[in-house]
């Protein structure tokens, strides 16, 4: 994942007058709201106004009817794993993430700059306190089973999220909400939450607390609709598992789900806003290794393709393809599993990263414009005075390692252990995906290891689902992954390692940490905000829960038949909705 949202710059600053506030969106700024204001240039809805009744369909089951697309109004895009799921509640990854993007429609949702803008919600109110939120939905939104859309669609699916026997790893993220940890743990009803249909299309939200990112995090994934009727005409375990269970209300409804081959979408005629959409279907196809992608792209059978190698871009380029880069803002790091009785150490997990050159890794592996850590939190993320926050941190970690160190740690290491190099070799293991340049980075750091440190760490080759069970299970020793922000703000990255977090899966856990996230989630002072978050980084940097490798700038390629480009951003990794076809 695992990424993703934003709050404008200009919100933020308007918002630490009267209380907290994070930090802002992207460079370009929003129009900013004063407090109870709507949010758009459309009048809010008058006070007691009555709303028509939101009548649903007929077969509460009832699925979206494909239909012929000429072949110039489809694209064909990588999806590049098949996603572990496609269930709101419960997804992770970042490509999951992206297909809700075309398939559901929230409250909010984000603009080409990566702002927030109208989306389920044609106005919304903020009042003074600004903790009470006040959504009224458009009354032309629909569900691919012909139900309307309502307010009561976003309470269920809320209400699933923290639900803990659905096991959702993002049900944190709701705990913006007034009681929703609360309720998460147990502590009290469902009615103590603060979500209120006030009407089929008014839904007010209350925080637990002012929180200035509230309204981009509201676009995220996890916080789309359910249609409660679908749901459970279905069933839980059946939900989003394969085409026919799917019941959606964006711009695209899913049709086909070929797994490990394909998804199909195609554009949904009833959104509000389908005149305004081009493409007709997007067929995304499920191709792991980078070497095939580009060879499906120079033979026409994908319109955008990733350049994760700078082999690949040498070769893109030679056969006269417009190579283009962003920065996505995912950092990738290596988890330690701190339950194990070896990686438990720390001197150990200092040597194991210090005998790490990670510029080479990049000029050797990559070699794109990827960029060592210096940091945990990713440059794009704004910090207090609307600045990159990486660089108020500052340079916590070298890029080019430190042999020499790393040597040290690993004597102090064996001597806390009782244990010899030999034992290492026979229980040391890093888990990897199955492409090439997955296997090729966990190649490298095996060898660093062997040369620097004379450790022999066995790799462990998987498919990404079930390496990423692995890390639930804590059945791992050493795993690459990556995390991709969901929001502006540097919580958004440092709240990973809270003890038993959502997102989690080290088993790292450190008193300090925890309270400065705490502290970080009530101060309304951004100065001493920002030093709290300054104050995590420097714990991540001395305990290392993880191994901090490089931050992903990728590369990729459109065909000529997508016009103008992509968007593609921090906060938006693939959205597609509104390409222009040539």
């Amino acid at each position: 994942m695992k990424l993703k949202k934003v709050l404008a710059l200009v919100l933020a600053l308007a918002l630490v007058v009267t209380a907290f506030a994070a930090c802002g969106g992207n460079t370009t700024s929003s129009t900013a709201s004063e407090s109870s204001t709507s949010s758009t240039a459309e009048e809010s809805s008058e006070a007691g106004e009555e709303s028509s009744a939101a009548e649903p369909a007929g077969d509460a089951a009832a699925i979206f009817t494909p239909k012929a697309v000429d072949d110039a109004k489809n694209i064909n895009l990588n999806a590049g794993m098949e996603p572990t799921g496609l269930n709101t509640l419960t997804s992770t990854y970042s490509i999951e993430f992206s297909l809700f993007k075309h398939m559901y429609e929230n409250l909010v949702m984000l603009d080409d700059n990566d702002n927030v803008m109208a989306g389920a919600a044609e106005t919304w109110d903020i009042d003074d306190t600004q903790t009470v939120y006040t959504f009224h939905l458009r009354k032309d939104g629909v569900w691919t089973n012909g139900d309307p859309v309502t307010a009561k669609d976003f309470e269920f699916a809320w209400s699933q999220a923290l639900n803990p026997e659905v096991g959702s790893d993002y049900a944190y993220f709701l705990y913006i909400l007034k009681n929703g940890e609360a309720y998460y743990n147990g502590e009290c009803n469902w009615e103590d939450v603060g979500v209120k249909v006030i009407d089929d299309y008014t839904l007010e939200v209350t925080l637990e607390q002012p929180t200035a990112y509230a309204l981009s995090q509201f676009s995220f994934g996890t916080f789309a609709p359910i249609n409660q009727r679908f749901y459970e005409a279905v069933g839980a375990d059946l939900y989003s598992t394969e085409a026919q269970y799917f019941c959606t209300n964006g711009a695209f409804a899913l049709t086909e789900w070929t797994h490990n081959d394909k998804i199909v979408m195609q554009k949904n005629d009833a959104f509000h806003d389908a005149a305004n959409i081009e493409v007709e279907q997007i067929t995304w196809k499920i191709i792991t290794d980078g070497n095939a992608s580009l060879s499906a792209f120079l033979a026409g059978e994908l319109d955008m393709v990733g350049l994760g190698t700078g082999e690949l871009i040498k070769q893109a380029e030679a056969a006269g393809a417009k190579v283009e880069s962003y920065s996505d803002g995912s950092a990738f790091y290596v988890y330690y599993n701190h339950k194990n009785q070896y990686i438990a150490n720390k001197n150990l997990r200092q040597a194991l990263f210090l005998a790490i050159d990670r510029q080479k890794e990049i000029e050797t592996v990559w070699q794109n414009n990827n960029i060592p850590m210096t940091s945990f939190t990713a440059p794009a993320v704004l910090g207090a005075d609307g600045t990159s926050f990486a660089g108020k941190v500052g340079t916590l970690y070298e890029a080019s390692g430190d042999p020499a160190k790393a040597k040290e740690y690993l004597n102090k290491a064996l001597e806390e252990l009782g244990c010899t190099v030999e034992d290492l070799n026979a229980n040391l293991s890093i888990d990897c995906g199955d492409s090439a340049t997955a296997i090729a980075e966990a190649s490298f750091y095996q060898e660093q290891w062997r040369t620097n440190l004379g450790i022999e760490v066995t790799v462990n080759s998987m498919i990404t689902k079930q390496g990423s069970q692995n890390r639930k299970d804590g059945n791992y020793v050493m795993s690459i992954t990556g995390w991709g922000p969901d929001y502006n703000d540097p919580n958004t990255f440092l709240d990973l390692w809270v003890t038993d977090g959502g997102n989690n899966q080290t088993g790292f856990s450190n008193a300090r940490y925890d309270e400065l996230i705490a502290l970080a989630a009530t101060e309304t002072d951004l100065e001493k905000r920002e030093g709290y978050f300054i104050e995590c980084e420097q714990i991540i940097a001395e305990e290392l829960p993880i191994a901090p490798m490089f931050w992903r700038a990728p590369s990729y390629a459109c065909s000529e038949k997508i016009k103008g480009g992509m968007h593609r951003s921090t906060f938006q990794d693939i959205n597609a909705v509104y390409v222009k076809l040539s």
